[in-house]
């Protein structure tokens, strides 16, 4: 035990010698959570600019485009005299959607020829695809029913038998990813998750990588009383109480002062937080155990990390992902914890349903662990020190 408690003293004293080292793990973390917390602040996405083409520009088109302006998300910001000047728009960027009312609009519907709006938007962003995809058709179905009613009963039918027709079926709409429709709740836990995965992974790597870089393996070592494990794990400990200690506090102020949900058990948040960044920590390690270089372990370390956000399921389900990036997913940690955080923070899941979550995290890290004995067998070889 007094190994593991000197390793711990020696890391701490290496960190308070560089004031760099301090900035970087005391002030970026919270640096970049914060800037997470102000991107997603608005909560859901308001305002975006479209365009609209209207050939009819009857008093039924000119109203429908009036509904469409009034939804949350959508700005009629671009009323366009062509197809190219709207497609070029969105093309751009200037505008993330184009609709069109083909001519004679109104004297078809008025004939019951069933006309058609036009509606182009960009897919490749997925998440504000979708979110007016589903505006612009509420708005446009809600005022068509309207549209509708007005025609049948001046046709003669009472208002009654009219409302039957138009309403014959009420959705009762469960959203189950993003139950408060707020995407501050339900991306920025994910996203300050993924800023904490990249810590843990680089500096695991980098407080392993840097006893073969500067030729200190075999003191490391010594003061570890030749316990690999009290060497790894007592330099770990002293960044996994660091990085936990800055991820729950930021939940706690987030949940706190922001108002974000939270529904779950905090004593099972936490551990799944710490097991989480330890797992990262040591899959960290598999990377100096394979290339005994620091600067060649950085980069994989930063390679696997990179991505993370991704490949979490978040924006993108994993089910939906070509083969190799289900492959890939399966082995980072993220995936499982923002899953389990999500079912916790917002969903109020009894523990026994996210246990899954925790065994798939444990897994990945019992598979970094595997490595150790590695990085014990590269640590007396000193044909592997000072590698640029």
């Amino acid at each position: 035990m007094n190994g593991f408690l000197e390793t711990a003293k020696r890391e701490i004293s290496r960190i308070k010698s560089s004031k760099f080292m301090l900035a970087v793990i005391f002030v970026l973390p919270i640096f970049f959570s914060l800037v997470i917390w102000w991107t997603f602040s608005a909560g859901t996405v308001k305002d975006l600019p479209i365009a609209v083409l209207d050939l009819d520009n009857s008093d039924i088109s000119r109203g429908i485009t009036r509904a469409i302006d009034s939804t949350p998300s959508a700005d009629v910001k671009y009323k366009v005299e062509s197809y190219d000047q709207g497609h070029n728009l969105i093309k751009s960027g200037q505008a993330y959607a184009f609709i069109v009312f083909p001519q004679h609009f109104k004297k078809d519907l008025n004939r019951n020829n069933r006309p058609k709006i036009v509606f182009y938007y960009n897919n490749q962003t997925i998440l504000i695809g979708g979110i007016l995809s589903k505006d612009i058709q509420s708005a446009v179905i809600t005022s068509m029913k309207a549209i509708d009613a007005q025609i049948r009963m001046k046709k003669g039918l009472s208002k009654d038998a009219v409302m039957k027709k138009v309403n014959l079926i009420r959705v009762d709409e469960r959203i189950k990813s993003n139950p408060y429709m707020n995407y501050a709740y339900f991306l920025a836990y994910a996203a300050i998750a993924h800023i904490f995965q990249i810590f843990a992974v680089l500096f695991s790597v980098w407080t392993l990588g840097i006893e073969f870089k500067e030729g200190t393996t075999k003191e490391w070592l010594k003061t570890a009383n030749d316990s690999i494990f009290n060497a790894v794990f007592g330099k770990l400990c002293v960044y996994l109480t660091i990085f936990s200690s800055q991820i729950l506090l930021i939940y706690i102020c987030y949940i706190t002062l922001y108002g974000a949900p939270f529904r779950g058990n905090l004593i099972f948040c936490i551990f799944s937080t710490i097991l989480f960044l330890l797992a990262y920590q040591l899959v960290g390690m598999i990377f100096v155990a394979l290339t005994s270089n620091l600067r060649l372990s950085m980069s994989g370390g930063a390679f696997y990390t990179a991505m993370g956000m991704t490949f979490a399921g978040m924006t993108f389900p994993a089910m939906s992902m070509p083969a190799i990036g289900r492959f890939y997913s399966v082995f980072l940690p993220i995936r499982p914890y923002v899953n389990l955080f999500v079912d916790q923070a917002m969903k109020g899941f009894q523990i026994q349903y996210d246990l899954i979550y925790i065994f798939w995290i444990t897994a990945i890290g019992l598979l970094g662990l595997s490595s150790i004995g590695l990085v014990k067998k590269h640590a007396y070889d000193e044909g592997l020190w000072y590698q640029i």
